[in-house]
């Protein structure tokens, strides 16, 4: 392991999302969103090798209020919103899937079991019916991404999107 690359690469993670965060605060308080600082968040997982594992170290992360979160961990940056189960409609779904090569839909209760993801793919119907037999009360819509400039662009779609389809609470 070289120290150097890692103190560089950990930096850069940290200095992007700063500056990524200060970027939002400015742009979404206009749609409707409360952008918190960044925070070190302990106790999420990254997927790896087809599954998710907990990480026991921080990575930085901050919320978009209300429904979402964006960070990034060393697979990548990342947006996630809480979508109430009665929120999620078939266009929001079939938007997400097609618009985002890493998607994942996964329940906020049981957040291991993925019903969408890279390695679990399923039909827009296939995955509406999973939603519907699904006792979760909401759903978790994650994307990622390689670059923060990526993760931006795809965030302002994603929130274009849901937003005018009525799936978030702005």
């Amino acid at each position: 392991m070289d120290v150097r690359e890692v103190h560089e690469f950990l930096n850069g993670m940290w200095e992007s999302i700063f500056r990524l965060n200060e970027e939002l605060k400015a742009e979404l308080p206009e749609l409707g969103f409360k952008v918190e600082d960044v925070e070190e968040v302990f106790g999420a997982y990254i997927y790896l090798d087809g599954e998710w594992k907990l990480m026991k170290y921080p990575h930085p992360a901050f919320e978009i209020k209300p429904q979402g979160e964006v960070g990034v961990t060393l697979q990548g940056y990342y947006f996630v919103f809480a979508i109430p189960k009665e929120k999620v409609g078939r266009e929001l779904v079939e938007r997400f899937v097609e618009s985002f090569d890493e998607a994942f839909i996964y329940g906020g209760t049981n957040f291991l079991d993925d019903i969408y993801g890279p390695t679990k793919r399923a039909s827009v119907d296939e995955i509406m019916e999973l939603i519907a037999q699904s006792d979760e009360e909401v759903f978790q819509f994650e994307a990622d991404f390689k670059s923060v400039d990526e993760l931006k662009k795809g965030l302002m779609e994603f929130i274009t999107f849901a937003k005018a389809l009525g799936a978030l609470e702005v």
